[in-house]
């Protein structure tokens, strides 16, 4: 059995934009934080967005902030019987493999034979 197993969990993560579009998404976003400062621009960047506030007549949303969600899930995790920490993935039929010492695990850190030796019925 693997220790310190940790289970899969899901979580949500966000990020914000500041937005200059046609009001259908076609225009230009830029990373910021939730009270709108950008984040770090490389020169390109900051020349697009330079250009934007110069320029609010050519879009519908101007220098909006907007908020993006997702979900996810972290995938189980523990340290193998070699001490490397591995995360359980599905990487063939619900199993997958210490990338250090080869022990197969399942999604909830059980070992496992190779699927090599698994019986095909």
């Amino acid at each position: 059995m693997i220790q310190d197993y940790v289970p899969a969990a899901r979580k949500v993560a966000e990020r914000y934009s500041v937005v200059f579009d046609d009001g259908h998404h076609n225009g230009f976003s830029f990373p910021c934080e939730k009270d709108g400062t950008l984040l770090p621009l490389n020169p390109a960047a900051k020349e697009n967005y330079d250009f934007c506030m110069k320029s609010p007549e050519r879009f519908a949303r101007f220098n909006v902030v907007e908020r993006e969600r997702w979900l996810y899930t972290e995938p189980a995790s523990g340290k193998c019987k070699c001490g490397n920490h591995i995360e359980l993935v599905n990487e063939y039929l619900g199993a997958c493999e210490c990338p250090h010492c080869g022990q197969w695990y399942n999604l909830f850190g059980q070992e496992l034979l190779p699927p090599n030796q698994w019986e095909n019925r």
